[in-house]
């Protein structure tokens, strides 16, 4: 898994999508996957956040 993308990105990516343009127009419009438009959505209904999720593994043992 790569580097979240800046969360400057993240806003213009969902401002876009609050504008009314569709997942894959906002795709195309900003050179990102669609997935990541998807995810970037959800994850804002989930949380009301558009900072990236932590990666990587919680060491316990």
């Amino acid at each position: 898994m790569g580097k979240p993308l800046p969360i400057e990105l993240r806003r213009r990516v969902a401002a876009y999508v609050d504008e009314g343009h569709g997942h894959r127009e906002a795709a195309r419009h900003f050179r990102v996957s669609p997935r990541f438009v998807n995810n970037l959505i959800k994850l804002r209904q989930q949380t009301g956040s558009l900072e990236p999720r932590r990666q990587g593994h919680v060491g316990g043992g």
